[in-house]
């Protein structure tokens, strides 16, 4: 996706989002911060686990059956609640999330992913404050793309 069209993409999907989740009932006016990394996946060759991923670990080992991990980008960005946060991910897609509230020491949160403008994900999630969300997903060169959503209230 171009430049141009991707920071077009991406101002229709946050408006979008941000309008999505308007009366979500956000958290005392609180901000979010949250980090998405992308790691490449794949069999084959000499298993490698990058060392930047070791507190995930354990979450790789018994959702996913690869031989080898490694953290290709990693972003962070501090949002209020209800506010659409953008991520460009490998390969040319978009990650949109917006957390919606804080309940019960857990994060609501809407995401969507999109290629080319249209959508490959598009829910609805919740995590435990200061917990990691792996999401698997897209094909991306000789492996897979697993996305990592974390989220910590302030």
């Amino acid at each position: 996706m171009s430049g141009a069209r991707a920071l077009a993409v991406a101002a229709v999907v946050t408006a979008l989002a941000a309008a999505l989740a308007g009366g979500a009932g956000a958290a005392d006016g609180g901000r979010l911060q949250i980090t998405i990394g992308s790691v490449l996946a794949t069999d084959g060759g000499q298993p490698e686990f990058d060392h930047r991923l070791v507190a995930m670990k354990p979450q790789f080992d018994s959702l996913f059956r690869y031989s080898s991990y490694r953290l290709m980008k990693e972003d962070t960005r501090t949002v209020g609640w209800g506010e659409g946060a953008g991520f460009e991910i490998p390969g040319g897609r978009y990650l949109v999330v917006t957390p919606k509230e804080l309940r019960d020491s857990k994060v609501a949160m809407s995401v969507m992913l999109l290629e080319g403008g249209r959508p490959l994900v598009d829910t609805s999630v919740a995590l435990r404050n200061h917990g990691v969300l792996l999401l698997g997903g897209p094909k991306q060169q000789e492996g897979v793309l697993i996305i990592s959503i974390g989220a910590e209230a302030e």
